[in-house]
């Protein structure tokens, strides 16, 4: 994968497909099945409102960069 527009959220395999993403895997021991059953594990753990998104963010509104 060679760049997003950031139109939207990534999803999960386009992550686990990022020029950035893959060498910050394997330098962490951590390969693509095994990553994505954390992520799957903890999406099942956390209650449905902690998924929601904060500060009433919405992927309809264009992306701001942070004041911090």
């Amino acid at each position: 994968m060679r760049g997003w527009k950031m139109t939207a959220e990534p999803t999960l395999e386009e992550l686990l497909r990022d020029d950035i993403m893959v060498p910050v895997m394997r330098s962490a021991g951590v390969d693509t099945e095994k990553l994505r059953a954390l992520v799957t594990d903890l999406a099942r753990r956390l209650p449905v409102e902690r998924l929601k998104r904060p500060c009433g963010c919405s992927a309809e509104r264009a992306l701001q960069p942070s004041a911090v």
